[in-house]
């Protein structure tokens, strides 16, 4: 299952704003008023500047009405107050009963010519439902060239909508819309709204009583496998028996809710520390054992956060997520118990992806370079760039302080950019100045975020072309984890990469998710030793059998072979006799600046020359 939003602070929005929503719905706020509410959430959280909401005409049901809205011109308000169904982006969702994105609204053929006339460059639409049958739609639209919806983006809208069906259903039809609106209709679980009437109420007892409320947020690990491999029929039948077998672990009186998607909640009151705790871990047991799920044995875990205290329930629910997020972190399958520092952990994060996205505008990245040697002759073969960021107020920080952060806000995709334009550069400036050790190779690092855009060979092929380095001289290593995405896809953008005439590593070999069938159908031209398989080569007595296996399987397929973290002379000494030709570590050479390696190329060093080497890392 993949969440709503790709980053904890979208997430934390989202929740927020569908918290108020639910709130008016509950108190049986106006409806007018609900859905002003809707279309001023999904404005705040989607960034465009027009939404609407339009709701069938009850007297012609060929013709809708706008009855929310923001962002529409005052000159366009009257003409745009009455539409037919099947016209524009927020037409075609009524009549075709889905989610519908137009990205290029200037030139479709299906788009609602007063607003291309208005200058709108992309919309998308929701339906909206009254019971079960489409009565509306939720519109956003954007004057903003280029502008593309995420998955992530039009799941937001998705969740908008369905409060605006929510608050339809609710005002128009009581008695059999009340059971509906608070209760899952797939687990008969309280669902969201239900739960979050029932923590304030608890929360108002136990701050009149002293007392604590204990929130417990669940998330199925492996749920989204179940759903792609089994189909969404039989991800529905496993949610359905999980929230059976939740409802068992509760005492009576507390409340376990479905909250959406393979997201589950339970309420306890009155319970002391340790009954949470025992309470988690009897879900975290009835989980375990396996679910018969059309016709096979199916196995998944959750991870919970809990949250414990009287705090608003807003503050609840975000602090229990924060600690759902410490046990996935942790290994997934456990509880985590939310404590003051993880809020403060998440802040800092975020203050640090906000960093990060100034940073990359004001050009406070540089890279290093780790020599790479022939370990036989000592002589300098290739170089593997490493990022490191100038932070104004931290200081120099090396990637493991900053990458986690760029990949989980998917800010690593336009630093790898960066990175393979600058690293190209570099290389050739060194062919060029120094043609007699040319080609000096230069290995670049793409994570799997930069593998899965369509457009990597036209950036490597575009960086190639301004550098003028031969496409030989460099090569892309990649990591293990990239080869447990779509293999179809893979294969298909490492062809054409191989066909700009690059050449492709797996970084890290042996850690990971390696198999003798990526080797056979990838095109791979290097093996990189992990350091862990490096370590303790020296001791004699020691076999080092998997590295020796990894030397084997290269020669086996014709690959090269480099060993990474080599620490003393004796892991060299070994290496060369499992027949490793190249690699790089501490021992070697530190990672340094370009300028020491125009050092050593201008010196003729290698790594043989140990008083070169130590001059150049120390006059980086």
């Amino acid at each position: 299952n993949q969440t709503l939003l790709t980053t904890l602070r979208e997430r934390q929005r989202l929740l927020e704003r569908l918290a108020r929503i639910q709130r008016k719905i509950v108190s049986r706020t106006a409806l007018e008023e609900v859905l002003e509410a809707i279309v001023w959430g999904a404005r705040e959280l989607l960034g465009d500047e027009t939404v609407g909401l339009w709701l069938l005409d009850r007297d012609d049901p060929e013709q809708m009405v706008l009855v929310a809205s923001t962002g529409v011109p005052p000159e366009l308000l009257d003409q745009a107050r009455h539409g037919r169904i099947g016209d524009g982006a927020g037409g075609l969702a009524i009549a075709e009963e889905r989610l519908v994105v137009i990205e290029d609204y200037q030139r479709s053929g299906r788009s609602n010519q007063m607003f291309v006339g208005d200058g709108v460059r992309s919309a998308m639409a929701a339906p909206v439902r009254e019971r079960g049958e489409v009565v509306g739609s939720l519109v956003v639209a954007t004057h903003v060239a280029e502008r593309r919806y995420s998955r992530a983006e039009r799941e937001v809208l998705l969740a908008f909508a369905e409060h605006a069906s929510l608050a339809l259903t609710d005002a128009r039809t009581v008695g059999d819309a009340m059971h509906h609106a608070f209760h899952d209709a797939l687990t008969g679980l309280p669902n969201r709204v239900l739960l979050l009437d029932r923590l304030a109420q608890a929360l108002a007892r136990a701050s009149r009583s002293g007392s604590e409320v204990a929130v417990l947020f669940l998330d199925l690990d492996g749920f989204k496998t179940v759903n792609d491999s089994l189909g969404h029929a039989a991800g529905d039948e496993l949610l359905e028996a999980v929230g059976t077998r939740i409802a068992r672990c509760v005492r009576a009186g507390d409340t376990a809710a479905r909250f959406g998607g393979d997201e589950f909640a339970v309420l306890l009151e009155g319970a002391t520390d340790e009954e949470v705790a025992v309470a988690a871990q009897r879900i975290l047991g009835a989980l375990a054992d396996p679910f018969a799920i059309a016709g096979r044995e199916v196995f998944v875990s959750a991870s919970i956060g809990i949250a414990v205290g009287s705090d608003e329930s807003d503050d609840m629910l975000r602090n229990a997520d924060l600690a759902l997020y410490r046990a996935k972190a942790r290994g997934k399958g456990r509880y985590e118990v939310f404590h003051q520092e993880m809020h403060a952990a998440v802040v800092e994060r975020m203050e640090l992806e906000a960093d990060f996205q100034r940073a990359l505008r004001r050009n406070e990245f540089e890279l290093d370079y780790q020599p790479i040697f022939e370990l036989a002759s000592g002589r300098l073969e290739a170089v593997e760039a490493l990022v490191r960021w100038r932070h104004p107020e931290r200081g120099r920080m090396p990637p493991g302080d900053f990458i986690p952060v760029a990949e989980s806000g998917r800010l690593i995709v336009p630093l790898g950019g960066w990175v393979l334009q600058e690293a190209t550069r570099q290389a050739a400036e060194w062919a060029s100045a120094y043609p007699e050790r040319a080609p000096l190779g230069i290995c670049v690092n793409v994570s799997t975020a930069q593998l899965r855009e369509p457009g990597l060979a036209g950036e490597v092929a575009a960086a190639l072309e301004s550098s003028g380095l031969p496409p030989r001289a460099l090569c892309l290593e990649l990591t293990e984890t990239a080869f447990m995405e779509d293999l179809e896809a893979v294969a298909a953008v490492l062809g054409d990469l191989r066909s700009l005439g690059v050449r492709l590593a797996v970084d890290d070999f042996g850690t990971g998710y390696s198999s003798l069938q990526h080797l056979e159908r990838f095109p791979i031209d290097l093996l990189k030793i992990a350091r862990p398989f490096v370590v303790g080569m020296e001791d004699r007595s020691a076999d080092p059998a998997i590295a020796r296996a990894i030397v084997y399987l290269a020669k086996s397929f014709e690959l090269g072979v480099i060993a990474e973290g080599i620490e003393n002379a004796e892991q060299v000494t070994r290496l060369v006799q499992l027949g490793c030709a190249l690699g790089q570590g501490f021992h070697l050479a530190l990672p340094m600046g370009p300028e020491a390696i125009d050092e050593l190329l201008a010196a003729g060093a290698g790594a043989n020359d140990r008083d070169a080497v130590a001059h150049a890392e120390a006059h980086p």
